[in-house]
């Protein structure tokens, strides 16, 4: 118990010391608090009721949160990992701060939000009762191989462990992972919402036997309602699904939801959320009721007035969130120009071919005037640009502040699009 509670104190001294420092304060306490007590994560696992991770390549930030927005708006108590530090550390950190100094205060629920290559080790000292699936697209491949490489190590990771699975059935790598346990599915219905803007992958390969996978309808990238023209795996009719998508309404199993967030990948993102709150047991008021509280998040299209300029920012991190992206062009008014801030560190992938296959025609219009590109990557994608046609006259590298002098500049909105690391550094130079 001592032990328990100077790892406790002195975490939360760490934290507060971070955050006065101008960090974010959500990594750093838990490398001490491991430090201090490598156990302390399985002791507080001790104190929740019911553990949810969440992950997937993109929507596990806002699947966490809007999961945790609806059990706090009906009065559970809530562990979250709402700043989106999905390592061992940043999970640790997420249940030692709210706790006591004693370490004994209770909590219903702790909604986590995992990265993929994690998993495997915070397994050892946490088993979650659900595990949420968004998607899996290429992304980070210096670390996680192939969609296929890594659908099959989920599956063999989570093969011995008794949980129950909440998957995308729209997407037939995370459709795979399931092997023994429970799982429930969600999903589009064909013509809930035009993806039509954006590129469809071709060639998608069984991740059972490698055969072709083809498609009733494709929805984005390698989502769709799929079959193997070589084996028998196909998409398994999902439990909860979407039939309609408006502006600010999601329509899943004839129950309209409305919610903040706007476009056709965020309803994945509300639907994967309604699925686990309704198998936990919450009624579709209550879930109604959540989703009502749900507030937009820092750069997951975040809208905000500048110089009298809209500005609509929404982080990507792949070539399928890229071109999500690049299609919200369409909710802007106006001339327009577009801001492309790529970083390529460690925690974003440090390969950045991503960018070389995005859909830069989403943008190639006529009330798109100027193109900024930004961050370690800036020459890439301004050279992927070039390869896919634009005029290098609009096309300017920005390395130096004031950022929002220059990309503003004769437009009446600006789509500002960052990855991992450029977020908050672009988001602070924006938001005044």
């Amino acid at each position: 118990m001592l032990k328990k509670s100077l790892t406790i104190g002195m975490t939360k001294a760490i934290q507060k010391a971070s955050k006065l420092a101008g960090k974010g304060g959500s990594t750093t306490p838990g490398v001490f608090a491991r430090k201090l007590n490598p156990a302390i994560l399985k002791q507080l696992r001790n104190n929740v009721g019911h553990v949810i991770f969440i992950t997937g390549t993109n929507g596990k930030t806002t699947t966490s949160n809007l999961l945790a927005t609806i059990l706090q708006a009906n009065g559970k108590r809530v562990i979250n990992n709402k700043e989106g530090a999905n390592l061992i550390t940043g999970i640790t950190t997420a249940f030692v701060a709210p706790q006591n100094l004693r370490g004994t205060k209770k909590f219903d629920y702790a909604v986590i939000e995992i990265d993929e290559g994690s998993i495997a080790r915070v397994l050892k000292e946490i088993r979650p009762d659900y595990f949420v699936f968004t998607n899996l697209f290429k992304d980070q491949v210096d670390r996680f191989g192939t969609e296929h490489d890594l659908a099959n190590t989920l599956k063999e990771v989570l093969a011995p462990h008794d949980l129950r699975l909440v998957l995308n059935g729209n997407d037939p790598y995370v459709s795979h992972i399931a092997s023994e346990q429970q799982a429930i599915y969600y999903g589009f219905a064909k013509d809930a919402f035009n993806f039509d803007a954006i590129k469809n992958e071709e060639h998608v390969t069984c991740p059972r036997c490698g055969g072709e996978l083809r498609y009733d309808f494709q929805l984005y990238a390698n989502l769709g309602n799929f079959y193997c023209a070589s084996c028998d795996y196909a998409t398994t009719p999902p439990k909860y699904t979407v039939t309609d998508v408006g502006s600010s309404q999601v329509t899943i199993n004839n129950m309209d939801y409305h919610c903040a967030l706007e476009g056709g990948y965020n309803a994945f993102n509300i639907a994967a959320a309604v699925a686990a709150a309704r198998e936990l047991g919450f009624s579709e008021e209550q879930v109604k009721k959540g989703l009502r509280a749900v507030a937009l998040e820092n750069g997951r299209m975040e809208r905000f007035t500048l110089n009298n300029t809209e500005i609509l920012l929404n982080l990507a991190k792949n070539t399928a969130g890229l071109d999500v992206s690049l299609s919200a062009i369409d909710t802007l008014t106006g001339t327009k120009n577009v801001y492309i801030g790529v970083n390529n560190t460690e925690y974003d992938g440090t390969d950045s071919s991503w960018v070389n296959d995005a859909n830069y025609d989403l943008i190639k219009r006529a009330d798109v005037n100027e193109i900024y590109c930004g961050g370690s990557c800036a020459n890439d994608v301004k050279q992927a640009l070039l390869a896919q046609g634009f005029e290098e006259h609009r096309l300017h590298i920005v390395t130096d502040s004031p950022l929002a002098e220059q990309i503003v500049r004769g437009a009446d909105g600006v789509l500002v699009i960052p990855n991992y690391t450029m977020l908050e550094p672009v988001r602070k130079q924006l938001v005044k």
